[in-house]
């Protein structure tokens, strides 16, 4: 067999393995505090896709996480740490291929979250409160 048969065939068996790396990407980064200053460990990172594909990956000590290969297209990114609020973001990768680096330094801890409550009058409820406000005052 010649040296050019021998080159024919090595490329035609290794077009499964490249065909197999096209439109993957890596996805790496490190999970921070709001300020950049803190790595969060344990933070469980997640992609998902609306086609119902999830991988979640846990975060080291130094709050990195890493997927190794995921498909192009949309995802949906999620994090969520013991004392910080969830961060959630859409991304749309394209078949480039590589490795995407994705720091988040989003996440605010929960106690310092502004939660505002708006309370809606029964007017039944309103309505029996004053009756008895007024059956009370009515006996003194």
């Amino acid at each position: 067999m010649g040296l050019r048969m021998k080159a024919a065939l090595i490329m035609l068996a290794a077009l499964p393995l490249l065909a197999a790396g096209a439109g993957h990407f890596g996805l790496r980064g490190r999970i921070l505090d709001a300020h950049g200053a803190r790595q969060i460990p344990d933070a469980i990172v997640t992609v998902s896709t609306p086609a119902g594909y999830i991988s979640s990956v846990v975060t080291n000590q130094a709050g990195e996480y890493s997927f190794a290969s995921l498909h192009a297209g949309e995802y949906d990114f999620r994090v969520t740490a013991h004392g910080y609020a969830i961060y959630e973001r859409e991304m749309t990768v394209s078949a480039n291929g590589g490795v995407r680096e994705l720091d988040i330094r989003m996440l605010v801890p929960v106690n310092k979250q502004t939660v505002s409550v708006s309370e809606l009058m029964n007017p039944a409820v309103t309505q029996s409160v004053s009756r008895e406000s007024s059956a009370t005052r009515g006996g003194y």
